[in-house]
């Protein structure tokens, strides 16, 4: 299948249940990208019609530490503590891997909750009765999926099932939760008769007047957010609670922001085709099989500079020991015995540069082997990066032109190395 849209149109004439039916009986392998007039933005991604993930763009959207919290699994402070963990280090592991080193979770609890997260996930998207469609195919489901994340293959009757189910829910709900799981509530200001409240409707009350929001409130008490929203409604209902007109946001044409410190994490600003541009001119201008290779290393030298600038303007300090982690864990840390110099996420060009001089000017045999093994894993690392750079970039279409445009420059490289 060819990389494009092949299915767009408009919620109101096609509904997401439908869409979805399409698309598992088409085995099709994409992204369905859903769009408001407010800004707001939703991604179903698909593995031969299976669902293989979904996700929403908007800072109430549900997130990963939602469901940990309203399944039991861990606390708030365990899932900062992932957090804090991720700001320094943003190209390392995902807040569930995380957890699961800090044995918060289990790998069967993160798995589980990933799961949980995608299905509640497209249950809201599917509640849209308005926007725009669009499916993104792909032959591959992971240059679509963002960093780090698995496809899931759930199956769509699955999916469709509880999208059904959660729009009869809340066919009444929206009387009193106009904004679904993103009303903010309030206490009524005054109840005009005396009332005996049981346990249970007190505690909602005090953490309506501490977390406001529907889902924040579900978070904080630990339960699945469906069933505290049930609860807050029946409240709502006897005039107990009131919620909170809020107008929608309008972000005309300016990107749509997401819950923190996700935000901080997302790579949409960082300067690829200003990275590519300056790698292709500086590569016309060398020759030599040495000169290639130490400008390999100087390319991933500026990858790296070029990711820290962008953090730091998401207000995000890029770790020092990012690149040397990357590299061991992707074995590109040595080529035989030697090893790279690593510091402040640069290699040593120069100690580089001089290991070439040294093989490429000896054997001829041994400098053509070297030559071809130094490409290879050079070329690897900066794909590596690049990876996980644009895995950080929310919208699908925008990470399928950076892939486009990047092997491009690497089909280049090739064609300029078999003239040397």
């Amino acid at each position: 299948m060819n990389t494009g849209t092949v299915l767009s149109g408009n919620l109101k004439d096609f509904g997401l249940v439908e869409i979805l039916q399409i698309v598992e009986l088409g085995g099709m392998t994409g992204a369905i990208h859903l769009k408001q007039s407010t800004g707001r933005m939703g991604i179903l991604y698909f593995n031969e019609g299976k669902l293989a993930n979904a996700t929403e763009l908007d800072p109430g959207a549900l997130a990963l530490g939602d469901v940990l919290q309203q399944l039991g699994m861990t606390t708030y402070h365990h899932i900062e503590e992932a957090y804090a963990q991720q700001l320094q280090d943003p190209l390392g592991k995902r807040i569930g891997e995380r957890l699961v080193m800090m044995n918060v979770i289990t790998e069967q609890q993160l798995r589980e909750a990933l799961r949980i997260k995608t299905l509640w996930t497209a249950r809201e998207l599917s509640m849209w009765g308005d926007g725009y469609y669009e499916f993104i195919a792909s032959p591959n489901v992971q240059k679509l999926l963002p960093y780090g994340e698995a496809s899931l293959d759930i199956e769509v009757v699955r999916a469709t099932m509880e999208m059904v189910r959660y729009s009869d829910e809340w066919q009444e709900l929206t009387n009193v939760l106009p904004q679904g799981m993103r009303t903010m509530l309030q206490l009524a200001p005054a109840i005009p008769y005396a009332m005996r409240f049981d346990i249970r409707s007190l505690e909602l009350f005090t953490h309506v007047n501490l977390y406001r929001r529907v889902r924040r409130i579900a978070s904080a008490l630990r339960r699945p957010e469906l069933d505290v929203a049930r609860e807050l409604g029946q409240l709502a209902q006897q005039r107990f609670l009131l919620p909170v007109y809020q107008e929608a946001q309008h972000l005309n044409g300016h990107k749509v922001r997401l819950p923190d410190p996700a935000e901080k994490l997302r790579l949409e600003n960082f300067e690829l085709l200003n990275l590519i541009s300056r790698m292709e001119q500086e590569w016309e201008t060398k020759h030599t099989p040495t000169e290639q290779l130490s400008t390999l290393v100087t390319f991933i030298n500026w990858t790296m500079d070029a990711l820290a600038e962008t953090c730091r303007v998401n207000g995000v300090d890029l770790d020092a020991r990012t690149l040397h982690t990357l590299m061991v864990n992707e074995n590109l840390w040595h080529m035989g015995s030697y090893e790279f110099r690593v510091d402040q996420n640069h290699i040593d060009v120069e100690n580089f540069t001089a290991l070439c001089y040294e093989i490429l000017n000896g054997d001829i045999k041994k400098a053509a082997g070297f030559y071809d093994e130094a490409s290879m894993v050079l070329q690897r690392l900066l794909s590596c990066i690049f990876e996980m750079i644009n895995g950080r970039v929310a919208n699908p279409r925008e990470r399928i032109e950076n892939q486009e445009v990047w092997e491009a420059m690497f089909d280049q490289f090739a064609l300029q190395r078999g003239d040397a």
